[in-house]
């Protein structure tokens, strides 16, 4: 079995350092999907092909693990991972435009990953990172001038360090409400809106806890958060609903006196 695995070793040395020298890897991109959802992981060519026979295409997650091949023009499913079987497909009649885009459908907690377009004929790797966004939870409440606690925790714990912990916190996918960075508070790029009205419990970053709480709730901090879990490559997202407070209530009884007042005129 050593003399085996050596040969392995051997054979990827042998074969490797000279296809690191032609591989060309592309930038990277980042794609979101949600649980149970479906996904487009894009890949495309330098030129479209000459012909679609000449093409051979795989696609793998983490560099490893196969999720569909492309062989010669033609599909094949030799070989495919089985946690992708019937999930994963491209589309033939794009192939003549160099359009290998990958369509992951059913996206499962586990699909996270960074997926690997090998396009052999050009030596070129495209390489997409899929972010897994579990279902929103149920709305959060709060008052205007109030608090509130928006949750966000790892859905299976395991041990963890301050190195793992970069957490972004944002507001409608726009506005940078919070972030933490390699276990460290981090309010260099906060949105000015919510500058002295947001904090986190450090104390809880290694159970996996990063809830946030929002002070002095106002009107336009109504709307959808998004915890990206960047280590883990994982949203968590959640709704938080503004109730009208005292004040707001007050502000309508203003507005519905003076109506009154000329209906009774007009009646009189």
């Amino acid at each position: 079995m050593g003399d085996v695995m050596r040969c392995r070793t051997e054979l990827c040395c042998i074969v490797l350092v000279p296809l690191l020298m032609v591989i060309n890897e592309a930038s990277l991109v980042t794609v979101e999907g949600l649980i149970g959802g479906s996904v487009l992981l894009p890949c495309s060519s330098e030129a479209p092909p000459i012909t679609v026979q000449g093409i051979t295409i795989n696609w793998k997650c983490d560099d490893r693990v196969k999720v569909f091949d492309i062989n010669e023009g033609k599909v094949s499913g030799e070989g495919q991972d089985p946690a992708y079987k019937n999930r994963a497909e491209t589309f033939p009649e794009e192939y003549k435009n160099g359009n290998f885009s990958l369509g992951l459908n059913n996206l499962q907690y586990s699909d996270r990953g960074k997926y690997q377009c090998y396009i052999v004929e050009e030596s070129i790797i495209r390489t997409v990172e899929l972010l897994i966004e579990v279902p929103p939870q149920d709305p959060v409440e709060g008052d205007i001038g109030g608090s509130a606690v928006l949750p966000c925790s790892l859905p299976r714990k395991r041990p963890l360090t301050t190195e793992d912990i970069t957490v972004t916190w944002k507001h409608n996918k726009t506005l940078q409400v919070f972030d933490i960075i390699k276990g460290k508070v981090s309010v260099k790029e906060q949105d000015s809106v919510f500058r002295n009205r947001t904090e986190t419990f450090p104390q809880e970053y290694l159970n996996g806890n990063f809830s946030l709480k929002l002070y002095n709730l106002q009107h336009n901090d109504t709307g959808f958060y998004k915890c990206y879990i960047t280590n883990e490559l994982l949203i968590q997202s959640v709704k938080l609903e503004i109730n009208q407070g005292a004040q707001s209530r007050s502000e309508k009884i203003l507005l519905i006196v003076p109506f009154l007042s000329v209906s009774i005129l007009l009646f009189m």
